[in-house]
């Protein structure tokens, strides 16, 4: 009996360590938890699509609207927007019944960005205002001599400057007018010389008797 005892101890023994080290009996139930696992994995990619889709249009719309550029930048210094001729000159001509008068030249400027301007008139030396100072936009008459010969032209040259507020700047204008007559207004025809006086008869001589 106890030999029979001892070796169905052994045998028993003998069943449990096979048992413990066998790899096929611990991973029998592990089937279930992995297919658990590709639930979680297939729901992660899906998440990730619904993100680039929702940001990917901003960078395009940023890019449609650049920022503009100002059109007036600042600390530009003075400038002569503008120097022209308003009115052009004529010098005075006809007869002293029809006689259209002389019409004189008249200039206009504009500047921006100065203190003031100043005028010049035939100058040769290039001096800012010999004719006058002036205000940052204005017009100016000028009349014309027209006292040349008949046919010759007056010419005059006109120079404007900005004052302060930077670098000086400066334009020119040179206007001219024909001469068309002498300034001398005609009231009739020029006279012709004179004729010869018709020669009278000689009167009798009274001391002389028949």
């Amino acid at each position: 009996m106890t030999s029979r005892r001892s070796s169905a101890a052994v045998l028993l023994l003998g069943a449990f360590a096979v048992t413990a080290c066998d790899p096929h009996a611990v991973t029998l139930p592990t089937p279930s938890t992995s297919a658990a696992t590709p639930t979680t994995s297939a729901s992660t990619p899906s998440a990730t699509p619904k993100s680039s889709r929702s940001t990917s249009p901003h960078p395009m719309k940023s890019s449609r609207h650049p920022k503009k550029s100002s059109p007036h930048p600042k600390g530009s210094g003075p400038r002569i927007v503008s120097f022209r001729v308003v009115q052009k000159p004529k010098c005075a001509e006809g007869t002293a019944v029809f006689r259209a008068k002389a019409v004189p030249l008249v200039i206009a400027w504009e500047i921006t960005g100065a203190t003031g301007g100043a005028l010049s008139v035939d100058d040769p030396t290039g001096t800012p205002g010999t004719y006058d100072e002036v205000g940052l936009v204005g017009t100016e008459e000028f009349g014309f001599s027209c006292g040349g010969p008949v046919g010759s032209t007056e010419t005059h040259k006109y120079d404007i400057y900005t004052v302060g507020g930077g670098t000086q700047k400066s334009r020119s204008l040179t206007v001219s007018a024909k001469v068309l007559d002498d300034g001398q207004a005609v009231t009739g025809q020029q006279a012709g010389p004179e004729p010869d006086p018709e020669p009278s008869e000689a009167a009798p001589d009274a001391s002389s008797g028949s």
